[in-house]
């Protein structure tokens, strides 16, 4: 749940941290080109190690969420990546652009929840059944939508079967619409506190600016 900036300011500071080392031990005691190599990719590694420990110990902190929960939904993020990934591999491939316009717009919504969660990891306790059940579920009805739809044969039975997943997958692209709108449920609280807070103070600024003028 790290983010790439916080990679390479690691990473940076890794090299930077690892390059001093080197320099010191060079002035201090010569070490030459091969000891001098494995102090420096030593030094890189244990430095990296310990700054990605400390990113993510401050990270939960933040989130206020624990080790266990901060393994437990990253393992659930990669999952979910993996399943948007197959999402988007499936709308290249069906023939239908009521179909393609469908599982775009999942897999838009999809990548929208998941990127909130990454950033916030307490949004996920708001959308747990679309990481365990919604999600899988609208992979597995669109790798099976897709190979019936390529098949060259399609009769009776297998136009109908064609025609449920379609609706199937019509409820879940709603599911998961409302599944985007509990992750940005608490967002919607707090703004409309914060609209409410304005509003009162503009109106005590108000009333205040009145009264100055009622007075003179």
């Amino acid at each position: 749940m790290l983010s790439v900036g916080q990679f390479f300011s690691r990473h940076t500071a890794s090299f930077l941290i690892s390059l001093s080392t080197v320099s010191i031990a060079a002035f201090a005691a010569s070490p030459g080109y091969f000891l001098g190599g494995l102090l420096f990719a030593g030094t890189y590694a244990s430095s990296t190690t310990l700054l990605k420990h400390r990113q993510k110990k401050k990270f939960m902190q933040i989130a206020g969420i624990t080790k266990e929960e901060y393994k437990h939904i990253e393992t659930q993020l990669t999952a979910a990546n993996k399943n948007i990934q197959t999402l988007s591999q499936n709308y290249l491939r069906v023939r239908s652009v009521s179909a393609f316009k469908q599982l775009l717009e999942m897999t838009r919504i999809s990548k929208n929840i998941v990127k909130m969660v990454k950033t916030d990891p307490r949004k996920f306790y708001n959308v747990e059944q679309f990481f365990y059940a919604h999600l899988p579920s609208a992979v597995e009805l669109t790798d099976k939508y897709t190979m019936l739809s390529r098949q060259p044969v399609k009769d009776k039975e297998i136009q109908i079967t064609l025609s449920k997943t379609r609706e199937t997958l019509t409820e879940l692209n709603d599911t998961i619409q409302i599944d985007l709108k509990d992750a940005l449920s608490n967002d919607i609280d707090h703004l409309q506190m914060e609209i409410e807070f304005a509003n009162r103070s503009n109106l005590r600024r108000k009333e205040q600016l009145e009264w100055r003028g009622d007075d003179k």
